[in-house]
């Protein structure tokens, strides 16, 4: 579905449609590749959880990495939004 007002970006000759203005700063900035790592990351994580030590310890990693994305997310307006 078409938005009434999308958000573009221009790199060189090549012009892109984001989805957010989350994903306007990713592209601007060429994080995509540097997003792609970090979701492997947490996919690997992920798949070494057999017990809740194991659980407890890699929590603790994501939810450290995820406070310091939203401290970089607010220095470029970024606010998290709580959905009830």
């Amino acid at each position: 579905m078409k938005t009434k007002n999308p958000l573009y970006v221009v790199k060189g000759k090549e012009v892109q449609e984001a989805s957010s203005m989350f994903d306007l700063v990713i592209k601007k900035l060429n994080l995509e590749s540097a997003i792609n790592i970090l979701k492997n990351i947490f996919f690997l994580l992920l798949e070494q959880i057999e017990n809740f030590a194991t659980y407890k310890a890699i929590k603790g990693f994501i939810d450290e990495m995820m406070a310091k994305m939203m401290e970089i997310a607010k220095r470029f307006g970024f606010e998290q939004h709580q959905t009830n």
